[in-house]
Order: structure tokens, then C-alpha cells, then sequence
């Protein structure tokens, strides 16, 4: 009759020949307890979020993990309802060469859930073509933004009728050099857009200027 007694010198053993299936039954574990996590955490309502898309080929939307947690700050000061303010990559690069950015862009754009852009060229000039942004026009008229001197950045749209209109679509980043030194996104050539169907626009422009504000200061 074999040996079954349980013995130290049977266990290291035994350690020794399937430690390897045992890390890897952990990882799965860990693995699907982190995916249990994701799928039953309470998801926050888009109308108690900014969600700010970083639309451009490359971009670290956690380098701005701090600047937005000041936007949060400040603009629920205006709107207690707000309770988070995120940043988001949205890789976007040439639609010649990466035929499915625009179909993503208009997915996301469909739900309501984006509440801003900071766009490259080739996003604001689908953004435009769909006829998805807010015209800035008023705003800025009003004082919007001023204090932070970002150029406006006008474009062309043909309307249901076919006739050409041109509107405030967006403000240029190029000044706002901050954004490239903390590696969070290219502004040179990008823009700053609100989409016309956004969830919530008071409180998306009131963190918008917190973020300028934020930005500029650190450029001084």
C-alpha cells in the first residue's frame, strides 16, 4: 500500500512541479474579479459627467488627471449636480490611411455622452462635415473664453438648402503649449469643439474655462 501521508517534503515537492499552474489559476482569478469590478461598477449618468474626447493620432489622458480634478472643483461650484470631469483618448488620425476613426467618431457622438473635444485637423474637419459641433459664435461674442486669447477658428458647412455657411466651429490650441509639455496632447494645429448634441453645455463651458485658465497659468 503507497504512502499517502501529507508530508513538508511532499508538499515543496509538489510546489516544485506545479507552482507555474498555480500563478497562472491566480492570475485568472485576479483577472476576472478586476473584470467582475468593471462590468458591476455604478456607472455615473452622463448628466453628472464631463467627458472631454482627446481626439488625435497619440494622447496620455492621464496627465491631466489633475487638471481635471480642478475643473471638477470649481464647476461644481456653479453645477453641484457635476460630479466628475474625465479626459478620454479618442485615436484619430488620417481617414485615408484609418478608414475607421470617423465610424467611431460618430458612434460615440450618436450616444450624447461627449460633452467636448480637443480635436486634430482631421477630427474637427469630420466633426464639421457632419454638422456635429455648436456654433461658438455667441458664445464668444459674449466674452466666453476671452481672457485666455484663443484664436477662433471659423469653417464652411453646406446646409439642407446647399447653400455655404460659415461659423465659429472651434478655438485654436496652438497657444496653449502646456498641453504638449505634460505629454497629454498635441495642440499645435488642434482645436478646442463642443458638440452640438452635448449633455451638459452650462457646465461644459464653465469647465472649459477652468481648463484654459489652468493651462495658461501654467505657461507664465
Amino acid at each position: 500500500m503507497p504512502d499517502s501521508k501529507i508530508t513538508w517534503s511532499a508538499i515543496r515537492e509538489h510546489l516544485r512541479k506545479m507552482w507555474m499552474v498555480y500563478l497562472i489559476e491566480i492570475v485568472a482569478c485576479l483577472g476576472g474579479l478586476e473584470l467582475l469590478w468593471t462590468m458591476t461598477e455604478p456607472r455615473i449618468p452622463d448628466d453628472q459627467m464631463i467627458l472631454i474626447y482627446l481626439a488625435d493620432g497619440s494622447s496620455n489622458p492621464e496627465a491631466l488627471e489633475e487638471v481635471a480634478e480642478k475643473m471638477l472643483e470649481e464647476t461644481k461650484k456653479q453645477d453641484p449636480s457635476i460630479r466628475k470631469v474625465e479626459f478620454q483618448s479618442l485615436p484619430y488620425s488620417n481617414p485615408d490611411v484609418d478608414y475607421t476613426a470617423p465610424m467611431v467618431l460618430m458612434a460615440k457622438l450618436s450616444t450624447g455622452e461627449c460633452d467636448a473635444f480637443l480635436a486634430n485637423q482631421f477630427a474637427i474637419d469630420d466633426l464639421v462635415r457632419g454638422g456635429a459641433l455648436l456654433p461658438l459664435d455667441d458664445l464668444v461674442a459674449v466674452g466666453w473664453m476671452e481672457p485666455y486669447s484663443l484664436e477662433p477658428y471659423y469653417a464652411n458647412y453646406e446646409d439642407e438648402n446647399g447653400d455655404q455657411i460659415t461659423f465659429l466651429a472651434g478655438l485654436k490650441l496652438d497657444s496653449l503649449t502646456s498641453l504638449s509639455e505634460k505629454e497629454a496632447f498635441h495642440n499645435q494645429g488642434a482645436y478646442l469643439a463642443i458638440p452640438a448634441n452635448g449633455t451638459n453645455q452650462e457646465a461644459t463651458l464653465v469647465a472649459l474655462e477652468v481648463m484654459a485658465g489652468i493651462l495658461s497659468s501654467e505657461e507664465a
